[in-house]
């Protein structure tokens, strides 16, 4: 007979997984998939990539959940793991193109992409909103998602990505 799960209490939870108990590794992955899945969305743009980096993200999860600390929610803290992997997925998947210049997204086919998208009081859609972050080039779709939609900032961008902080904030100008 299984144990039910509440999210009330993480500590208990956590602690099952940690003993690598089934029903509570199947209800921590019942209770944030559908969220998580979305999160990898963001950042891989392709709904199968972005089910393989939740799907390695769960993994990863599991094996360091020993690790997490309760010094914040575990849904703010299983939400930094996906991240960090669905970027990782991107990162290992894909050429990560940087636009230096606007006339450059032209000639990648992105001319749409050059009309600042102005968003009123949230008068868009999620679906709307999620759409039109797809269809960003690649390397201005990962770093809008990373600053404006996940609070990290430029610095943090760059030193995760490579790149320089300059290139981070001429890149997000240019998403949005």
């Amino acid at each position: 007979m299984s144990k039910e799960w509440y999210l009330r209490d993480e500590q208990e939870l956590v602690e099952a997984c940690i003993k690598g108990d089934s029903s509570a590794q199947r209800f921590l992955f019942d209770a944030y998939a559908g969220k998580m899945l979305g999160v990898c969305f963001r950042y891989c743009g392709e709904m199968e990539d972005a089910r393989d980096a939740m799907q390695i993200g769960f993994i990863k999860i599991f094996k360091i959940i020993h690790k997490f600390k309760f010094d914040s929610k575990l849904e703010t803290w299983i939400t930094r793991v996906m991240i960090n992997t669905a970027i990782d997925q991107f990162k290992k998947a894909r050429k990560f193109v940087l636009y230096e210049d606007p006339q450059k997204v032209v000639e990648a086919g992105g001319e749409d992409l050059l009309v600042e998208i102005e968003i009123e009081n949230n008068n868009k859609t999620q679906q709307f909103l999620l759409e039109t972050i797809k269809e960003l080039p690649e390397g201005y779709r990962v770093i809008f998602n990373m600053y404006a939609i996940d609070g990290a900032s430029h610095k943090e961008i760059a030193a995760y990505l490579n790149i320089s902080v300059g290139t981070s904030k001429s890149q997000l100008a240019r998403a949005r």
